[in-house]
């Protein structure tokens, strides 16, 4: 359905600057097409609904399938860990099949690299522990406990960037910070009284995972002209590297050979289409609306494992749950420029 809007100009035409503004718009696709009328007067055929539709669904659609996706990460992660690809291996060989493409290819812009190499330090680092830690946890640990501990990486991003980048924490900073540390603290006792003897191994994978994921935020914030697929490619190298000596406290994995083809299609479409998705998403809506639908990613993984699993969280666990996500909310609406990415690449990177 189109809408014909008529602009005469001199001579039955359109003025420079005018014509020039409505090709770019053609070519962005805001308008049908352009055509001279009989009486000289210029006709412009303006998409309306299914072109508006499209752009304001699409972002919606996408960071609501990417979220889906890393809420359900923990069930392919524990069904290739039962078929015998123990969790270090499973980690290795998955983001292995996705750091050699992408590898491949920044190698071809290695100029594109330079003034750039500590960066890329910190992200194969950090980026890389966060994600075979948060993996690990997932494989042995409580869904649900192991997403709200994470969560608490846009709290930690608070203190990071004001140590690193001296950001004023503010009264929302503050009380996100407050909110968190009485959520986990409900999360990890169940109301039972805190004592750091709760924590077990999964816990503590799970929470230095979220502050490695906040440190990497930081070094994303001090270099933005870094490219989305160098970024990817120096994390995903970085779990290679992190989970290889992990690997070799584990046996050599012995996986059915029909396994190796969904082994791919989890790398390159579940891992991949994900982080794909939720930058797709979250680049092309506003910071206030993306916020709200992040937390889908705990909703879903919740649900997920009560269905699959029988893991059925507390009252106090989800009371507890509540209040880490407001935190994480608040600190997410914080600052409207950086998007946040979580269970992505990057969290924040002013464009995810």
């Amino acid at each position: 359905m189109t809408s014909t809007w008529n602009f005469p100009g001199e001579g039955g035409g359109i003025s420079g600057a005018d014509k020039d503004a409505v090709i770019l718009s053609i070519c962005a696709g805001q308008y049908g097409g352009i055509k001279t009328l009989p009486n000289g007067t210029v006709a412009i055929h303006q998409n309306t609904q299914p072109a508006s539709v499209l752009r304001q669904g699409g972002p919606t659609i996408a960071l609501l399938v990417g979220s889906s996706l890393w809420g359900v990460l923990w069930w392919p992660l524990r069904h290739f860990n039962a078929a015998g690809l123990r969790g270090a291996w499973l980690i290795l060989v998955v983001y292995l099949l996705l750091a050699i493409p992408a590898g491949l290819w920044s190698w071809h812009r290695r100029h594109e690299l330079r003034q750039h190499g500590r960066t890329l330090v910190g992200l194969l680092l950090l980026g890389g522990w966060t994600n075979v830690a948060f993996m690990l946890a997932l494989v042995h640990g409580e869904v649900i406990r192991i997403l709200l501990l994470f969560y608490l990486s846009p709290v930690w991003a608070i203190f990071a960037a004001r140590i690193f980048l001296q950001e004023a924490i503010g009264w929302r900073g503050g009380l996100a910070a407050l909110l968190a540390v009485s959520g986990s603290a409900l999360v990890v006792s169940n109301g039972q009284g805190f004592s750091f003897a709760d924590l077990d191994t999964n816990d503590l994978l799970a929470i230095s995972s979220g502050l490695a994921f906040a440190l990497s935020n930081v070094i994303l914030r001090a270099d933005t002209a870094l490219g989305d697929v160098h970024r990817a490619t120096a994390v995903w190298w970085g779990c290679v590297l992190i989970a290889l000596p992990f690997a070799f406290f584990q046996y050599l994995p012995a996986l059915p050979l029909p396994e190796y083809g969904y082994l791919l299609a989890f790398s390159w479409l579940w891992i991949a289409g994900a982080t794909v998705a939720v930058q797709f998403g979250v680049a092309r809506m506003p910071v206030s609306v993306s916020a709200v639908i992040m937390p889908f990613e705990v909703i879903v993984g919740a649900l997920s494992a009560w269905w699959l699993a029988g893991e059925a969280p507390t009252l106090l666990e989800l009371f507890g749950g509540i209040l880490i996500l407001l935190a994480a909310l608040l600190q997410i609406t914080r600052s409207q420029g950086h998007p946040v990415l979580l269970g992505g690449v990057e969290m924040e990177k002013g464009e995810l």
